[in-house]
């Protein structure tokens, strides 16, 4: 990829379809990172995913943003040193607008939804779907947890 990378002009687009097929979690991280440079050398990157980790990272750099994080946080995201460069990658980034668009088969629509909060439609909440399951677990352990902690039933 990062020779495909080297022969782009900025301002192209970059489209990558399904980047967390067949990649280990770490590996998808690093493609997020190679993402992150793209977007810092002026490229417009439109991702196709099925991964709640792609749109955790859109999450995290709007996050960070809204409450006026320093850009070096964004680089806790992925476990990295926060050299120079890097950091002025997570410096560019943060000055970005990212956005998650969610399109809708049966009415052949997009719709914005880059605030990832609830949805009012069914087709819209967890992320499209991409997060249900996750949200599930988190809300049964925590649950269980604080039932324990309270002395209740598990």
């Amino acid at each position: 990829m990062a020779a495909a990378i080297h022969g782009l002009r900025t301002g192209q687009w970059v489209v990558i379809e399904e980047l967390e097929m067949g990649l280990h979690p770490n590996a998808i991280s690093v493609v997020m990172l190679m993402i992150l440079e793209l977007l810092q050398r002026g490229y417009r990157v439109c991702i196709s995913t099925h991964s709640p980790q792609v749109l955790e990272c859109v999450w995290a750099v709007r996050q960070l943003k809204e409450h006026r994080a320093k850009p070096e946080v964004l680089l806790d995201v992925f476990k990295v040193d926060r050299d120079k460069g890097l950091q002025e990658i997570a410096r560019s980034v943060m000055e970005k607008d990212v956005r998650v668009f969610y399109f809708d088969r049966d009415t052949q629509t997009t719709h914005d939804i880059s605030e990832l909060e609830a949805q009012t439609s069914s087709g819209l909440d967890g992320w499209g779907g991409l997060s249900e399951f996750s949200s599930r677990v988190n809300e049964t352990v925590a649950r269980v947890v604080a039932n324990e902690t309270a002395g209740g039933e598990r």
